[in-house]
């Protein structure tokens, strides 16, 4: 089984293996997943952990040295491509050694440039109006053909900017990046409720009773 942690679960994981109170459910998981599903690092864990985008600029890495133990019980070794290698080779097709490699470092962060001010530029705008004018954007921005990470990226990103209730999050491009470069190959995409309600076929969000549940299938598996 191949498995995202986003950061939310990663962190929590290593918080625990810290010894940080209130994170039990996430060591539990971590405890389920050893032994039954790959669950590789990515430059997103990396550009999260290193230069985050919210909290007090002194403890950005300081979970490092946990992660890294987590993504060593969970990973094989491998880690995801960086988005532009992955969204070249879907021309071809969606094959997995096109989305893992070996050659991953904690040194090296997902660049987003190329997209800055793209979610500003579509919000507001209604979802088609948003689709069409963001899968413009991102193929051109990125040189990239009609491939399953442009249209899942240009769809999340109008998801976001047409929703009127809902308020923009500093993360949003990061998040929506992310999902588009991983959601096509995972079994299990573990994130945030939010994301978890755009891509509900193959997401698991992370609620405490969510967790619980995830543990509870795995030690059954």
């Amino acid at each position: 089984m191949l498995v995202y942690l986003d950061q939310n679960h990663a962190s929590r994981m290593a918080k625990h293996l810290l010894g940080q109170r209130g994170h039990e459910a996430f060591g539990r998981l971590f405890q389920a997943l050893r032994g039954k599903a790959l669950a590789p690092p990515s430059p997103f864990h990396v550009l999260e952990t290193l230069h985050p985008q919210r909290g007090p600029k002194e403890k950005a890495g300081y979970l490092l040295p946990a992660l890294q133990e987590v993504f060593a019980a969970l990973s094989g070794g491998l880690w995801v491509r960086p988005w532009q290698e992955v969204a070249l080779r879907q021309e071809r097709g969606l094959y997995r050694e096109d989305f893992l490699h070996r050659g991953g470092s904690w040194e090296t962060p997902a660049d987003l440039s190329p997209f800055q001010g793209l979610p500003e530029a579509l919000r507001g705008l209604p979802y088609h109006e948003a689709q069409a004018l963001a899968l413009e954007e991102v193929r051109k921005r990125a040189g990239l053909k009609e491939v399953p990470f442009a249209r899942l990226l240009a769809h999340l990103l109008a998801k976001m900017a047409s929703d009127p209730g809902r308020k923009p999050r500093p993360s949003d491009l990061l998040d929506a990046v992310m999902a588009a470069t991983v959601y096509p190959y995972v079994d299990l995409l573990l994130t945030d409720r939010y994301l978890r309600a755009l891509l509900p076929e193959k997401s698991v969000g992370g609620r405490q009773k969510e967790v619980e549940a995830l543990v509870s299938r795995l030690q059954g598996e």
